[in-house]
């Protein structure tokens, strides 16, 4: 049995890592240790700005949808 050391930069990377590392079928164990000093991603503060979106209703004063993706759609072709 071999054994290896990675050293990650961000926890939420490392976490990502570690899913990714218990998918694979020959890795037997998973030994987790972050440094609570270290510097989280900016992954909470885009979920806190999603959470904050979903009550705004941002396309409630749209009438009618389909025409306003032709119009946006529109608006692409010709920029």
């Amino acid at each position: 049995m071999s054994t290896i050391s990675v050293t990650v930069d961000q926890t939420d990377n490392a976490l990502m890592l570690v899913e990714w590392l218990k998918n694979i079928r020959f890795v037997k164990k998973v030994d987790v240790r972050i440094d609570v000093s270290s510097k989280r991603g900016n992954a909470e503060k885009i979920q806190k700005m999603l959470d904050s979106m979903k009550s705004k209703h941002l396309f409630a004063d749209i009438a009618d949808p389909v025409a306003y993706q032709k119009q946006m759609r529109d608006e692409w072709e010709r920029n």
